[in-house]
């Protein structure tokens, strides 16, 4: 299986993402970058709008929910492309799986 997995803060909400694309199956998928996430709200008093990165944090939870199809890595540029990270931001590496 080839496994890619780039670490990204998203340009409209500012949640800390990772996204994973499965090239065999063809997926697209993220999740919230928990361990980031969780080093933010260590500086909560940095934060200055607190409740509204809460609230962002709930509206990411939608986009981890769905796998979104694709053919390939550069579909996959393009997708985050369409969601406002520019492709010089995300840098995919590889994800060996035993």
């Amino acid at each position: 299986m080839k496994l890619y997995k780039a670490h990204f803060l998203h340009p409209y909400t500012n949640v800390p993402l990772i996204v994973y694309f499965n090239e065999n199956s063809g997926l697209l998928a993220f999740e919230k970058d928990e361990e980031v996430i969780k080093v933010m709200t260590m500086f909560e008093s940095k934060i200055k709008d607190k409740a509204a990165f809460m609230a962002n944090l709930e509206k990411s939870s939608h986009l981890c929910q769905t796998s979104y199809p694709v053919t390939s890595l550069e579909d996959v540029y393009e997708f985050l492309e369409q969601m406002g990270v520019e492709k010089e931001d995300i840098k995919f590496k590889p994800v060996l799986l035993h």
